[in-house]
């Protein structure tokens, strides 16, 4: 979810143009016209009727006719005190909320624009425009199933523009309902002509539904066309490093990171391969950058933890499950996790506590097997011990493509006694 904010945060003009048949400006269908003077400077003329508006701040004609300009002139600095004056009065006139959308959306004022659209359907306004900006603006509050609700009317639309259908994919992505978000970008897809964005979605989508092949092929569609497309870059690091093509998955990873530093998402992947390979100096160092970014991941955070298991830090894999927990406290890998770093630290009662609620969350839960084994080893129970690492050897290990089996007998290759003391300070 974090790689879609970033694939989408290009200019306010990018992100909200449509097709000229469903431009934002477009209201009940006519494109605003005004008389065109060639001897005028529609620039002046613009702030001529911004200091009238501060004479006349209830002229909802005045208004009308600048904002009007406004976005005829695409000129941001009126946008700005446009947007102030909305703000301050009140708008009865349908037609100006359902102009003030565009403004709103241009000037980023996104729970603005939510308002404005919002007045302009509830007083009659159906034009697709007017629904299209409004669907955007709660998409951009984080309002994905309004979003969602009202593209929906556009989008079984046969000749509706691609922009819908992809921020519309994008909506049902933010949903979790992958599967109706990877139809609605092949819909988009098989328009014939569209920009790369939309294959990048769909390679994304592709990936997520469990198709990395086909994830792969979508990819390299886009990056012939736009080699920084966020979303392709994505899909094609993930789907490498599924299909076990390490170095190519790790330069895919590398590029991401390099062409787009503040995609949280693309720093937890890169960290994700360098664990499996059992890079943890770089891991740590990556996931810090991640968890920056998206504090709110928490498999993110459970990755951190584990490394810090892996390398014998009880308080820092602590710290980690505990931000987990502060996000979902009904994660059985979390209580595992903080099970792992009671053990640790020989708390073994709470450790106990925790193993139970973890395994009731999730019976299959590694981590709090990991603290079952470790409380048996410490025990001097190692036949008991080994019968259940077998147990749960085969599995998938918590992040990457490697098996349980390869996280557990890597721990157990540096740790062959029953525990390692926590280090100095520790307790």
């Amino acid at each position: 979810r974090d790689a879609l904010k970033m694939s989408m945060a290009s200019s306010p003009a990018r992100r909200h143009n449509l097709s000229r048949k469903w431009k934002f400006l477009f209201v009940f269908g006519e494109e605003w016209n005004m008389a065109n003077d060639e001897a005028i400077d529609n620039h002046a003329r613009l702030a001529r009727l911004i200091r009238f508006l501060g004479h006349d701040p209830s002229n909802e004609s005045l208004l009308q006719d600048a904002i009007s300009l406004a976005i005829e002139t695409g000129d941001a600095a009126a946008m700005r005190p446009l947007c102030d004056h909305l703000a301050a009065v009140t708008v009865t006139d349908s037609s100006i909320a359902a102009q003030a959308v565009y403004l709103m959306l241009a000037s980023s004022q996104f729970p603005a624009a939510v308002a404005m659209g919002e007045q302009a359907i509830a007083g009659g306004i159906t034009d697709p425009a007017v629904i299209f900006n409004t669907a955007c603006a709660h998409f951009y509050s984080g309002n994905f199933e309004a979003a969602s609700s009202l593209l929906a009317s556009l989008t079984v639309q046969e000749d509706c523009p691609i922009d819908a259908l992809l921020i519309h994919a994008r909506a049902l992505h933010h949903e979790g309902k992958l599967e109706d978000a990877a139809a609605m970008a092949e819909k988009a897809h098989d328009r014939g002509v569209a920009p790369p964005e939309v294959s990048g979605v769909l390679a994304l989508l592709r990936y997520e539904t469990g198709h990395p092949s086909k994830a792969l092929e979508l990819a390299y569609e886009a990056l012939a066309l736009d080699p920084q497309q966020l979303d392709a870059l994505i899909a094609c690091a993930s789907a490498n490093f599924e299909l076990g093509s390490i170095e190519q998955a790790r330069k895919a990873w590398l590029h991401t990171v390099d062409a787009h530093p503040d995609c949280g998402r693309a720093w937890s992947g890169l960290a994700e391969l360098e664990f499996s390979e059992m890079e943890f100096e770089s891991a740590e160092e990556h996931l810090g950058i991640a968890v920056n970014l998206m504090a709110d991941h928490i498999g993110t955070w459970h990755m951190l933890g584990w490394i810090y298991i892996l390398k014998s830090d009880s308080a820092r894999a602590r710290s980690a499950f505990e931000q987990a927990y502060d996000l979902d406290r009904n994660f059985g890998e979390t209580h595992g996790g903080l099970a792992i770093a009671d053990v640790m630290e020989e708390k073994m009662e709470q450790a106990r506590m925790g193993i139970r609620r973890a395994l009731r969350l999730n019976p299959e839960c590694l981590s709090a097997r990991f603290a079952e084994m470790l409380i048996l080893q410490q025990e001097g129970k190692r036949k008991e011990a080994e019968a259940l690492v077998n147990k749960v050897l085969e599995g998938p290990a918590p992040v990457g493509s490697s098996t349980r089996k390869a996280l557990i007998e890597g721990w157990l290759s540096k740790h062959q006694s029953n525990i390692v003391a926590p280090p100095p300070g520790q307790h």
